[in-house]
């Protein structure tokens, strides 16, 4: 990162974001409360790094019906969800350059203490992103490298790095396999969405706490890992929060706004593809203070909405789910059966991931929840097949006991974000009676009468044994049976809703319907109920009526 002399903290510090350096000729200058740079700052180009052994989108794209959650190259996608960190000092052994540094326990204590702050930094500004870490410790006993990583360029990172994975045993052609199976063993085993490494080099001997080509600081853009020294530049231990909060962004793909960097409004990064728009390149949409433009904006807890959206946190939807986490859910019946009073209902239910324009669409959702509730009566579990609900694509299983009759089933599934399948499916379930009649009747509550004393009142009728309904009759008062009409056209169908055109006088009135099937049986114990027209009021009473 381009650098230049800026006073934090008390302190001079050397200014820089994505990459910090120092640059051949150092300007002093002070700071507006805005963020605004001096005119006569030269521009410099030093952008985040991006790794040399990603396989690009089209490396990460999964095959059909593959489970769509992070994979090996994906351990920081977006900030949201737990982060296994493994914090990993290095130490000299002398047995290719002299040893110069030595960790102190002090000073292993501050970089946790530092490291930790400014993880939790991001985890206070947005509470929706459910921010949570696990550190793995490798600062408490520093790994063994051949060299002095102060004394040599960033460059030769591939040396230092290289021996300190070598030493948990991780050994591959590329250093950067190494870290990344290492990412990857990380949230397998504190079972976290997301992982990735710091390393922190020992600076406190060195005359200005950098390597020798300048830099102090860096990080490769969706990880593996980012680099630390422990004076941090001019910055002091004592601010590493503040300069570790700025890569941390690069981590999870945001990018640098400070003018050096040249990194257009245009420029799209992250899952959510979003613009740079607050970059101090060019004629931005946003001007503001941000800890992508400066570290020093750590202290007034500053983000700009660009880089957030960069890192995944933006709500379209305005439902307090963040973008990447407001997935859909796919929950389809693939048996039910019915064998007396009981129903045995199986199906199966996943996670749509959130689209990502850019990038391989990928969910750190799981399912928790499959309910399911019969005539809206209350919520009741179902069975994971593997059982638990943990994962993004499950199977399921419920049985019930219903009484005879007709039933409504819904079934809903919920992730652990909170996102419920809408609609809730829905089937129609007909229980047979064991000895009683299979043609059923139920009447509906009527609607309050016009004033010419029309009432519109409806029902259903069905049969318990699978035969269509051909008609439905329905009489007032004792007198003569009519014929309803059937809600869809046509009396056709084992499940029938109908309408009864009803014109009553003020006064207390019997309705009674009965179905016929095409074998033309009647029912023979119908649906009855008395309704009570009351000027433009209409009170409805069920009966039990025998025959």
């Amino acid at each position: 990162m381009g650098g230049r002399k800026w006073g934090l903290f008390g302190v001079t510090v050397l200014m820089g974001v994505s990459l910090l350096r120092v640059p051949s000729i150092a300007y002093a200058g002070s700071q507006s409360a805005t963020g605004a740079l001096p005119p006569d700052l030269p521009g410099l180009h030093n952008d985040a790094f991006v790794a040399p052994d990603g396989p690009g989108i089209l490396g990460m794209m999964y095959p059909a019906g593959a489970p769509a959650t992070p994979g090996y190259y994906q351990t920081s996608e977006y900030m949201l969800g737990s982060v296994a960190v493994g914090i990993v000092l290095v130490e000299s052994d002398g047995s290719a350059d002299p040893s110069t540094e030595d960790w102190s326990p002090e000073e292993k204590a501050l970089v946790f203490s530092e490291i930790k702050a400014a993880l939790e930094w991001w985890a206070a500004l947005e509470p929706r992103a459910h921010l949570t870490f696990v550190y793995d410790d490798h600062f408490t006993e520093p790994l063994p490298t051949r060299v002095e990583p102060i004394s040599r360029p960033h460059t030769d990172q591939r040396y230092w790095i290289a021996d300190a994975k070598a030493a948990l045993g991780y050994q591959a052609a590329s250093y950067f396999t190494s870290v990344r199976t290492y990412n990857n063993d990380l949230r397998r085993l504190y079972h976290t969405d997301w992982a990735f490494t710091i390393f922190v080099v020992d600076s406190s001997a060195d005359p200005d706490d950098r390597f020798s080509d300048g830099y102090f600081a860096y990080a490769y853009l969706g990880g593996p890992f980012m680099v630390l020294t422990y004076g941090n530049g001019n910055y002091g231990p004592q601010n590493m929060k503040a300069v570790a909060a700025h890569e941390i962004g690069h981590i999870f793909y945001a990018l640098d706004q400070y003018r050096e960097a040249r990194i257009p409004c245009t420029r799209r990064s992250g899952y959510l593809d979003a613009e740079n728009q607050n970059s101090e390149h060019g004629s931005c949409v946003s001007n503001r203070g941000s800890i992508m433009r400066l570290p020093m904006y750590y202290v007034s807890n500053a983000l700009d909405p660009y880089a957030a959206a960069q890192v995944g946190w933006r709500d379209s939807d305005g439902d307090n789910i963040l973008d990447p986490l407001d997935t859909e859910l796919a929950l389809s019946i693939t048996a039910s059966w019915v064998n007396g009073e009981t129903v045995v209902v199986s199906g199966t239910v996943s996670i749509i991931p959130y689209p990502s324009p850019s990038r391989q669409s990928i969910t750190i959702n799981k399912l928790v929840a499959v309910q399911y509730r019969f005539d809206a009566g209350e919520w009741q579990p179902a069975v994971a097949d593997d059982g638990a609900f943990d994962s993004a694509a499950e199977a399921f299983h419920f049985t019930a006991r219903l009484p005879p009759g007709v039933h409504n089933l819904e079934v809903r599934a919920v992730d652990s974000a909170g996102n419920t399948s809408s609609p809730h499916h829905s089937e129609r379930l007909i229980i047979p009676g064991p000895d009683g009649e299979p043609l059923n009747t139920e009447l509906d509550d009527p609607e309050t009468p016009s004033v010419s004393g029309s009432v519109d009142m409806g029902g259903v009728a069905y049969h318990l044994e699978n035969q269509a309904i051909t008609q439905v009759q329905y009489r007032v008062d004792g007198g003569a049976w009519e014929r309803a009409e059937a809600a869809d056209g046509a009396f056709d169908s084992d499940y029938e809703p109908f309408v009864l055109p009803l014109a009553l006088e003020p006064g207390v009135h019997l309705i009674e319907a009965r179905a016929v099937d095409a074998a033309g049986n009647t029912e023979t114990t119908w649906a009855s109920g008395q309704v009570i027209v009351a000027g433009r009021h209409i009170l409805y009473l069920p009966l039990v009526v025998h025959r």
